[in-house]
């Protein structure tokens, strides 16, 4: 017979595993909704999926193209089916925050576009905020393209500037890795909370030191686009913040267009 901490800390793992079985379904449904939506020509379906104000980022002959989201929906001719086909190929989440790969493949054109997507958990249930685009033609072999653990390695140098421009308040770091419009997004109050890169730059004074402990959690690649989890310790506030961040590579250089966060303790 188990002992009654024994079948508690069951049913406190199956009531966990729950849970987060359920978070996964939402995210996926919302994700659902654009891949669907854009499939099929229902562009009420898309604007439920994204916040408001989203945009989609990609590298088109390295320089940084970015299209508005409001036009992007306007442009899906409401009952036409295009043809698209969508997967949804991996989900993460922390808390309200959450990221997810994507792939679209389109058969006419034999191209297959990966989507990277940054998602926050609002009173309104999951919500896209951004999303960057790496597009290839399937299959093809790019003999051009550095090998893979060459772009990790870059990618690693990019959050590194990050880690140490924050943690010694070196704000010429924290511009390095990021692009010159970056928000930070995260959830107050159950809305989305946007802080400008600049004033986020502000809080980082010349001099002062602040005890945070970064570590990359993970890295996923597709030619020129990426997306990082990475994990802050804070010892001194007895908080661990969980970063999501979009990067893509600009003139040989890998920038963080955008990054989500939540937090918790330890």
């Amino acid at each position: 017979m188990l002992s009654k901490k024994v079948a508690f800390l069951i049913l406190v793992l199956m009531t966990f595993s729950t849970k987060a079985q359920g978070e996964i379904e939402s995210i996926n449904k919302t994700i659902l909704e654009y891949i669907e939506g854009t499939a099929n020509g229902e562009p009420d379906r898309v604007k439920n999926a994204f916040q408001p104000n989203f945009q989609l980022f990609l590298i088109s002959a390295d320089t940084l193209r970015i299209i508005d989201g409001k036009q992007y929906i306007a442009n899906i001719e409401k009952g036409k089916k295009y043809n698209r086909i969508g997967r949804v190929v991996s989900i993460d989440y922390e808390n309200n925050a959450a990221s997810a790969k994507v792939e679209v493949f389109f058969p006419e054109t034999n191209r297959l576009a990966t989507d990277y997507l940054l998602l926050l958990k609002t009173t309104e249930g999951w919500k896209i905020l951004h999303k960057v685009i790496n597009v290839t033609i399937k299959n093809e072999d790019d003999l051009n393209a550095l090998p893979i653990e060459n772009e990790i390695q870059n990618i690693e140098k990019t959050i590194h500037h990050y880690f140490e421009g924050t943690a010694h308040s070196k704000d010429d770091r924290i511009k390095i890795a990021f692009w010159k419009d970056l928000n930070l997004y995260s959830v107050k109050e159950g809305k989305i909370n946007v802080l400008p890169g600049e004033k986020y730059l502000e809080y980082f004074t010349k001099g002062k030191n602040f005890n945070r402990i970064g570590k990359i959690l993970n890295i996923d690649l597709e030619k020129d686009a990426a997306l990082v989890k990475l994990e802050i310790k804070m010892p001194d506030r007895n908080r661990i913040a969980i970063d999501y961040m979009l990067l893509l590579k600009i003139n040989d250089s890998w920038k963080v267009i955008h990054k989500s966060f939540t937090d918790k303790s330890f």
